[in-house]
């Protein structure tokens, strides 16, 4: 793994950090003295964070935001302009399962204020900050399920789909400036988020991961590749609509996840003895 701290600075701020994938890139940054600015909405994670990432000799400054509220990422510039940052990780997002027509509005409005704005937002407001210093890195979380329509969770899937073209673009745009742009694309990853769906993923066939190795595996990516996609399967799945017409794969997911999440709910409603 590169020297973070050599090639960015000193300072690298992390959303989504309290748990999951955006905890463990905080931690792996951590180890190589990399001072860090931890956002998320849960005050209390982030406390605990605090204070594991401080037992390691780095400074930590931690923002309790909701990124899904309008001119949050205004915010977070402001707490933050004192700091010589020269690393986002844009990691915090949310999803929906079920059918796109029986989810509220206001939580599909709410997915893509988080994935979609949010991210946008950070990346274009850190990025200024990073051209005037002639330096900086972007990661940029998208998903497996970003490659193409995921029935089920079709606006969760877009919303991954325009962060990998984001990311896919931005890469080209910026490095003349001297930032590095990366997407990483994980599949399913053991977070509180994954099991947290109701979809049972032992009907899919599809690796899991644990967020040290899908965290490792965007760390070692960025300024070295455009986008990453942890595990050979995945990565298979990814591509694969490149090779074959673009409607089968999504078809093959809809099938797996209306399965799954009809397993799940069977498995829920069956009486306990």
């Amino acid at each position: 793994m590169k020297n973070f701290k050599q090639a960015y600075g000193k300072w690298a701020l992390v959303t989504g950090a309290s748990t999951g994938i955006g905890k463990a890139i905080s931690l792996q940054l951590a180890k190589q003295g990399v001072n860090l600015v931890t956002v998320a909405r849960n005050q209390k994670n982030l406390q605990l964070l605090q204070s594991e990432l401080e037992n390691t000799g780095i400074e930590v400054l931690s923002i309790s935001a909701d990124l899904s509220q309008p001119g949050s990422s205004t915010e977070i510039n402001n707490k933050t302009a004192h700091l010589d940052i020269g690393l986002l990780v844009a990691n915090a997002g949310i999803e929906n399962t079920g059918e796109f027509i029986d989810t509220p509005i206001q939580n599909e409005q709410n997915l893509l204020a988080l994935n979609v704005n949010s991210p946008m937002e950070l990346s274009h407001i850190f990025a200024k900050r990073f051209a005037k210093k002639g330096k900086g890195g972007i990661l940029l979380l998208s998903s497996l399920f970003g490659y193409q329509g995921v029935p089920q969770v079709a606006n969760y899937s877009a919303s991954k789909a325009y962060i990998l073209s984001l990311g896919e673009a931005l890469n080209v745009e910026l490095k003349p400036l001297g930032i590095d742009v990366t997407v990483l694309s994980p599949g399913l990853t053991q977070t509180t988020m994954t099991q947290n769906m109701n979809v049972n993923f032992n009907k899919i066939p599809i690796t899991q991961h644990r967020p040290e190795v899908v965290a490792r595996v965007g760390l070692n990516a960025l300024g070295k590749k455009a986008t990453v996609v942890p595990g050979f399967i995945n990565k298979f799945y990814a591509w694969e609509n490149r090779l074959i017409p673009r409607s089968w794969p999504v078809k093959l997911f809809g099938f797996l996840m209306k399965r799954a999440i009809k397993v799940k709910n069977t498995l829920e409603a069956a009486p306990t003895h």
